[in-house]
C-alpha cells in the first residue's frame, strides 16, 4: 500500500496526466505511453484504465477503458479486480517509481528485514526449487534457440516459490548463487540474476507481488542471447566491431520474442530490451538516458553487471565479489543509479552469503549471513581447521568473538574460490542437516 507522501507524489503526476489526456483515447499528446500492471489498491483518481483481470462484461462499466473520475469506481474496482493495466506517459511513472523507491529506502536503510525461517530449514526446499527453476530456464533457453514456442507459466509458479523463500529467509538461495558452472552460463547467469534481483527488492521493502514482477525480469533479461550463433555468445578472444553489434542485438531481439507472450507484465519486455541501457545515454539498443529507464531495469542492470563480472566466462577469470563491486562503484552515475547501487553494496557484502573465506588464523569457513552493522565481520561455518583438515563444523559469529589478551580477533583475511581445500559450496546445499543452525536466530 501506498504511503501519504507516495499518494500526494502520485496525484501531482495525475493532475499532470489529466491537463494532457486525450478525452476521446486516454492517452498523451506527443507523449510515449506505457502499459503498467497495478495492484487495484494503488490505484488513484485520474488514472486511465485499459485493461482489467476479468472479462469487461462481468463489471458494470460502461466503456472498455476509462478513466478513473469518481470515488465510486475507484471502489469499485478495488472490489472487482486484484489489478489492473494502466496507460500512462513514460516519463511521469518512472519519475513517480523513483520517488516510491527513494521514500522506501529512506525509511529502512537503517533497518535489516526480518528474518522468519532459520536457514537450515529454508536451505533444502531452497534447493529444490533452484533445481526445478535451473530445468525450467533450460528448457526455455533451449526452446528460444530452436524456435520453438515457450510456455512462460512454470518459470511464473518457481518464481513465486523464490519469493516465499527470500521473504523467510535469503540467505538459503543466496548460497546457491555462489553455484557457478562455466559451461551453463547463460541459463545460471538468468537463475542468478532472478535471485539476486529477488533479494535485492526485499532489501528495498518491495511488496511480495513486486518482487515476483522483479524475480520474472531478472529471469527472462537474457533470452534474446539464444539467438546469437555461438561462436559468437562463446568466443574467447576480444569481439570484432561487427560481431559486437551482433551480440549487442540480444536486447532487441530478447525484447521482440517475449512480445510475443500473452499475459506477460510490459515491465519484463522493457528489462528485457534495455538492460544495457546506461544513465548517460551510452548504452544499448536505445541511448536511453536516465529519465527513461525504468525502476526494474535499473536493478537488474546491476544485478546483471554483478554476476557477470564475479563470473567465469571463456574469455576472462571470474573476479572476485569485492572486484565486481568496486568496478560497479567507479561507473556509479554514469552506467548504474548511484542510489541503488549503495542499497545493492550493503544488501551483498563486501563477502557475500556462500563464499568460501579463510580466517586469519588459517581455518578455513563459509559465510552464512552478513552482519548489516560490521561488514566484514559476518557469520561464518568453519569447516576446515587451521592445517586445512576437515573439522568438526560449527558457527562463530566474527562481530561477537571473544578476544584473549595474548591473541589477535579473528577476522576474514581472504576469499577463496569455489573447491579450495575440497570445500564445494554443493555439498551443503543437500538435504543435509544442520541441528547446530537452529540455535542462531540470526541465521
Amino acid at each position: 500500500m501506498p504511503s501519504e507522501n507516495d499518494l500526494l507524489y502520485l496525484k501531482d503526476i495525475w493532475l499532470k496526466y489529466n491537463k494532457n489526456m486525450s478525452d476521446h483515447q486516454g492517452s498523451y499528446r506527443g507523449c510515449e505511453l506505457i502499459e503498467v500492471k497495478l495492484n487495484t489498491a494503488q490505484l488513484e483518481i485520474g488514472m486511465y484504465v485499459k485493461e482489467l483481470d476479468r472479462p469487461w462484461l462481468q463489471t458494470p462499466f460502461m466503456f472498455q477503458g476509462f478513466r478513473i473520475t469518481t470515488e465510486r469506481e475507484l471502489q469499485q474496482l478495488r472490489a472487482l479486480c486484484k489489478h489492473v493495466t494502466i496507460e500512462v506517459e513514460k516519463h511521469y511513472w518512472f519519475s513517480y517509481q523513483k520517488h516510491h523507491i527513494n521514500e522506501k529506502t529512506q525509511e529502512s536503510s537503517l533497518k535489516e528485514p526480518q528474518v522468519t525461517t532459520p536457514l537450515h530449514k529454508t536451505l533444502p526446499e531452497a534447493k529444490t526449487l533452484y533445481d526445478k527453476a535451473n530445468v525450467e530456464i533450460h528448457s526455455i533457453l533451449n526452446k528460444v534457440k530452436e524456435a520453438e514456442d515457450i510456455d512462460i507459466e512454470p518459470i511464473r509458479e518457481t518464481i513465486n516459490g523464490f519469493v516465499r523463500s527470500v521473504v523467510s529467509n535469503p540467505n538459503a538461495l543466496l548460497w546457491l548463487t555462489r553455484i557457478k558452472n562455466r559451461d551453463e552460463y547463460t541459463a545460471e547467469h538468468c537463475l542468478r540474476v532472478a535471485i539476486l534481483s529477488i533479494a535485492f527488492g526485499r532489501h528495498l521493502d518491495l511488496d511480495e507481488s513486486e518482487l515476483s514482477l522483479l524475480g520474472m525480469c531478472g529471469m527472462l533479461h537474457d533470452v534474446g542471447k539464444m539467438i546469437i550463433p555461438d561462436e559468437i555468445l562463446n568466443k574467447p578472444g576480444k569481439l570484432t566491431p561487427e560481431e559486437y553489434d551482433v551480440m549487442k542485438a540480444h536486447a532487441s531481439r530478447g525484447g521482440e520474442l517475449l512480445e510475443q507472450q500473452s499475459d506477460l507484465d510490459p515491465s519484463i519486455i522493457t528489462v528485457a530490451r534495455h538492460h544495457h541501457e546506461r544513465l548517460d545515454g551510452m548504452g544499448y539498443p536505445s541511448n536511453l538516458k536516465a529519465e527513461n529507464i525504468s525502476l526494474y531495469t535499473r536493478i537488474v542492470t546491476i544485478v546483471d553487471a554483478y554476476d557477470a563480472i564475479s563470473s567465469e566466462r571463456c574469455y576472462k577469470p571470474a573476479a572476485t565479489p569485492a572486484e565486481a563491486l568496486r568496478i560497479l562503484y567507479e561507473n556509479r552515475g554514469t552506467q548504474f543509479d548511484p542510489e541503488l547501487l549503495q542499497h545493492f553494496i550493503l544488501m551483498v557484502g563486501i563477502v557475500p552469503t556462500g563464499s568460501i573465506v579463510e580466517l586469519n588464523n588459517g581455518q578455513v569457513g563459509i559465510v552464512l549471513a552478513n552482519n548489516p552493522q560490521y561488514k566484514l565481520k559476518p557469520k561464518v561455518l568453519l569447516v576446515r581447521d587451521e592445517q586445512k583438515r576437515p573439522q568438526e563444523e560449527r558457527i562463530i559469529n566474527l562481530a561477537k568473538c571473544p578476544i584473549k589478551a595474548d591473541e589477535k580477533p579473528l577476522e576474514i583475511s581472504k576469499a577463496l574460490s569455489n573447491g579450495s581445500f575440497g570445500v564445494d559450496i554443493l555439498d551443503y546445499t543437500k538435504s543435509k542437516e544442520y541441528p547446530h543452525l537452529s540455535e542462531f536466530n540470526w541465521l
